[in-house]
């Protein structure tokens, strides 16, 4: 029998129907291969597509504390809103630079313009903080999908408490207070004050007064202030390592002064609020703590000066630093801090008297926030949109005045120069002719023959001294009664200088200003210094004339403020009245005063 050498055609047949059930299988399965690789790759451009968007807010919020609101995911109010959009043709500010175009892309376009949507929704936690759903979702032939990104972003800085290293010890501070202020030893302030309400604004004082005395006399802080003006005046380049060096210290005075006042804000508004607090004090205790208030006041309005400077300086030159800078990012860098700088600027332009040597700085602060906003807004059109974005929200916020409503630190600083303001009028006008009080003559029977000795020994016979004084004409004090001064005004002025004044010991108030006038010391222009010795004519009802003694202080509109004596038929005892009112009550025209001193 012969061996077959071939297939049969039933082999053949078999053989044609598994090959091709194999193929079927093959080519099923090559389809549902593609179909996931097309899915995964469309899941994949929408990761990357997400991403973009994501990178794009951190890139905005880096730079802008409202970044999402300038991006058009939040409202105003800061509210979440949802926000819907294809991706092609510059349908959405993500996807701006570069724009997804049939002409540029057209494989990426036929695609998005098809198939794919952004979705985002925003909302707001409690923190202040934006939870951000970016969503690419799409409707494509292998299927819906769908590919989140969930994302937290700031929505605005988080409140501290302030701090400053040059703030003073607590634990120190009633002992030093007690020594420095009172002139105490071994003695605690309760003793010293009685009126809980008046020891608060003692303290307050003293907070004030040596944290800012610890600022003002810290060494490196003064050597950094000098070497910072120094640089300033020499012709750097904005390049230059010396310009950067200038710039930063400027930029560190200002954040020392500004964590030392916030740091002190509180005490300030107690300061302001309880001023009135202290009249329960004794003449002595009173005086002593209205010089260290007055010292407080003039510290704080030296560091207000101190500060405006350094952030005008400071804002100036970062602005410069900004222009001459080729770096994208440093240029980002420059901005925030030159925006920080411009806000403080524009927050305290109110507040700016005696800095500037231009009597419209508010105006001008302004204009020159305005030509940087719009010189951002030009020469960052076509490099970064954010940047753009940001100037434009910026000049919304000058335009409607809401920079210290949308920035709390502007919105702290405009709250603490509008409280030192309020203390600095409630402070007598600071003023070289107005002597800190002698204590020495305190519970003294005269002054002690100086301008400062007279008046406190005058103060010391009102209500609340000691009444001391004697008036050695009748043997009487005004501790003992009210009366002790009652018409003898010549003696009273003579006794407060001690007995010291040729001119002062004549028979009548009239007589020494005929004595003063004859040698050419009378004045009758300008405000008396504190301690002038001032005259009434003599009248028909007043043949003596009127002496009485200037305190230096003016009332609001500008009246001399004087001590005088009381008499029968008006009032007992010693006070303060303005000069008009003396001249009203003593019915004689006012003749001029006299400086001794």
């Amino acid at each position: 029998m012969r061996k077959r050498k071939g297939f049969t055609l039933l082999e053949i047949c078999i053989g044609m129907l598994l090959l091709g059930g194999v193929l079927v299988i093959y080519l099923q399965s090559m389809q549902s291969s593609k179909k996931k690789n097309e899915y995964y790759s469309e899941h994949f451009i929408a990761s990357i597509m997400a991403a973009k968007v994501v990178e794009a807010c951190f890139q905005e919020a880096d730079i802008n504390l409202y970044g999402i609101e300038a991006l058009g995911l939040v409202d105003k109010d800061g509210q979440g809103l949802t926000f819907s959009t294809p991706v092609t043709d510059g349908q959405t500010v993500f996807f701006k630079a570069p724009e997804i175009t049939l002409e540029q892309h057209p494989h990426l376009y036929s695609m998005f313009s098809k198939d794919f949507m952004l979705d985002i929704n925003s909302e707001k936690d409690a923190k202040q903080y934006f939870t951000l759903n970016t969503a690419f979702a799409w409707k494509a032939a292998t299927g819906a999908g769908k590919f989140n990104f969930y994302c937290n972003f700031p929505g605005s800085v988080l409140r501290k408490e302030p701090h400053s290293t040059f703030a003073f010890p607590e634990a120190k501070l009633e002992k030093k207070l007690v020594e420095r202020f009172f002139e105490e030893k071994n003695k605690n302030l309760g003793t010293i004050i009685s009126s809980p309400g008046a020891r608060e604004v003692a303290l307050s004082t003293g907070r004030i007064y040596f944290s800012t005395s610890s600022l003002l006399a810290d060494k490196p802080f003064t050597e950094a202030f000098a070497t910072a003006e120094k640089l300033a005046a020499e012709p750097h380049a904005p390049t230059s390592v010396k310009y950067y060096q200038a710039t930063e210290l400027y930029f560190g005075i200002a954040r020392d002064i500004l964590d030392l006042m916030l740091f002190l804000k509180p005490e300030v508004e107690r300061l302001s609020k309880d001023l009135d607090k202290i009249d329960s004090m004794n003449l002595r205790t009173k005086t002593r703590l209205q010089v260290f208030i007055q010292r407080s006041g003039l510290a704080l309005d030296k560091l207000r000066q101190v500060f405006l400077i350094s952030v005008n300086e400071a804002a100036s030159r970062y602005r410069a630093q900004m222009q001459s800078s080729t770096s994208l990012k440093s240029q980002r860098l420059m901005i925030e801090k030159c925006l920080s700088m411009h806000r403080l600027m524009i927050v305290t332009a109110d507040f700016s008297d005696g800095v500037f040597v231009s009597d419209n700085a508010y105006n001008i602060i302004r204009s020159e926030y305005s030509l940087l906003l719009a010189t951002l807004a030009r020469y960052f059109a076509d490099k970064d949109q954010s940047i753009v974005r940001l100037a434009a929200q910026e000049k919304r916020f000058a335009d409607d005045n809401m920079i210290k409503d949308r920035y709390f630190v502007c919105d702290l600083v405009y709250q603490l120069f509008s409280e030192i303001a309020a203390l600095k009028a409630k402070l007598p006008d600071p003023d070289p002719g107005v002597p800190d009080p002698d204590l020495s003559v305190i519970g003294q029977p005269s002054g002690n023959g100086t301008a400062a000795g007279a008046i406190t020994w005058a103060q010391d016979q009102m209500n609340g001294g000691s009444g001391k004084g004697l008036n050695v004409n009748i043997g009487k004090r005004i501790c003992d009664d009210p009366k002790a001064w009652n018409d003898w005004n010549l003696a009273f002025v003579s006794t407060a200088y001690n007995g010291s004044k040729g001119e002062l010991l004549v028979g009548s108030a009239i007589d020494s200003y005929s004595a003063w006038e004859s040698k050419g010391k009378v004045k009758t222009t300008g405000r008396p210094p504190a301690g002038a010795i001032m005259y009434t004519a003599a009248s028909a009802g007043n043949p003596y004339g009127h002496i009485f003694i200037a305190t230096g202080k003016s009332d609001e509109s500008g009246d001399p403020i004087v001590i005088t004596t009381g008499s029968s038929g008006s009032f007992d005892g010693v006070r303060e009245m303005t000069l008009s009112q003396v001249v009203s009550w003593a019915s004689g025209k006012y003749l001029g005063y006299v400086s001794p001193e």
